[in-house]
């Protein structure tokens, strides 16, 4: 089941990729695509005028997502904006500052505020409000009816459907992961087990790195980043292996290693691009002939693959937080574009001299 995700926030793009790298962190039916949003769509102008988010808004806006994307029925449209939540509950009476919900498969999650629930991983409050929608979804919850604590915790019980009045209430469930044996029980009426296993493998791992509030400091071995003269690349004395069908991904982290200083988007990478033939070379210096279909594809799913990559960095080293560090980080300099960088300094980063060709000037 697809979960088509739409990021209309003008800032912290960077906040999206980082939540898509942990939903995507676990195999499962769920699987995470974030789209790349035009500003000519009409449900980027209707989003636009919009000063707060209605359950009415929430479903024009889903519709006009849907008729832009390839969807079924079954899959979700997940909407993360900046703009303020109306209640979806006109029947129940509370003072709850609501930061997402949900009508049938369409999803609207807030996008700010959640520094101060995630110790400054807002990455996380994203995308724990992502899942938690899904599960409620998908266990048939009804945000509308008057007896909405039939279905959830209306007191903090440290659970997953804990209804949490207070933003900061937040916190606990985010932290614990925890999905108590009724709502599991409740969930496995309408849903299979698969789906639940993947939704609590999610919440764990978001309670894991929402408790990992230490600073490291790492020594020069550790952060040594080294090309072999084959091309393998070592971080911290660790092979990153990238598969058996990951010439792709060899070649894309190469590249954005060797322009660690330069912010490469899509643009650049497309036809007539600045930055295609650079790639195009190194591509073929490393594995003879790259397919234009083959890099179109990754250019059109750029963010998913530096995901993945991302992703299988950190399953590689032994230190997650060094993980982090040398995973993909991106950065909006314009209302519609992204440009993606890796954190590496010069100093720590060594390669073959013949690789200096490949290097944008």
């Amino acid at each position: 089941m697809k979960v088509n995700i739409v990021y209309l926030s003008y800032r912290k793009r960077e906040n999206m990729d980082k939540a898509m790298e942990i939903l995507s962190s676990q195999v499962g039916p769920l699987k995470f695509n974030l789209l790349e949003f035009s500003n000519k769509t009409k449900y980027f102008n209707f989003h636009s005028n919009l000063k707060r988010i209605s359950l009415e808004d929430l479903r024009i806006l889903s519709s006009l997502v849907r008729e832009e994307v390839d969807t079924t029925n079954d899959d979700f449209v997940v909407i993360v904006s900046a703009k303020p939540l109306n209640n979806p509950n006109k029947k129940l009476k509370t003072i709850k500052d609501w930061v997402s919900f949900y009508s049938d498969r369409n999803i609207i999650i807030k996008s700010s505020g959640w520094e101060k629930v995630t110790d400054n991983k807002p990455s996380i409050g994203i995308a724990h409000q992502i899942v938690e929608n899904i599960f409620q979804n998908l266990s048939q919850v009804d945000l509308e009816s008057l007896k909405l604590n039939e279905f959830i915790h209306m007191d903090v019980e440290v659970c997953v459907n804990d209804f949490c009045e207070k933003t900061i209430e937040t916190r606990s469930k985010i932290r614990s992961g925890y999905i108590c044996q009724p709502c599991i029980e409740s969930a496995l009426s309408y849903t299979s087990n698969d789906y639940v296993i993947q939704i609590k493998n999610i919440l764990s791992e978001l309670s894991n790195r929402v408790r990992e509030n230490y600073v490291f400091k790492f020594d020069k071995n550790q952060l040594k980043v080294e090309v072999s003269n084959n091309f393998e690349i070592n971080i911290g004395g660790q092979k990153i292996d990238f598969g058996h069908k990951g010439k792709m991904s060899h070649v894309v982290y190469l590249f954005f290693l060797l322009n660690n200083r330069v912010g490469i988007g899509k643009k650049d990478l497309s036809e007539n691009g600045s930055a295609r033939d650079k790639f195009i070379s190194l591509y073929n210096h490393l594995y003879k002939k790259v397919y234009p279909e083959e890099l179109n594809s990754y250019v059109n799913n750029i963010t998913s693959v530096h995901s993945r990559i991302s992703n299988r960095i950190k399953n590689t080293l032994n230190i997650e937080a060094l993980a982090c560090k040398y995973g993909f980080s991106s950065r909006k300099i314009n209302q519609d574009i992204t440009v993606y960088s890796i954190d590496v300094s010069i100093k720590n980063l060594y390669y073959p001299p013949d690789l200096k060709q490949f290097i944008i000037t």
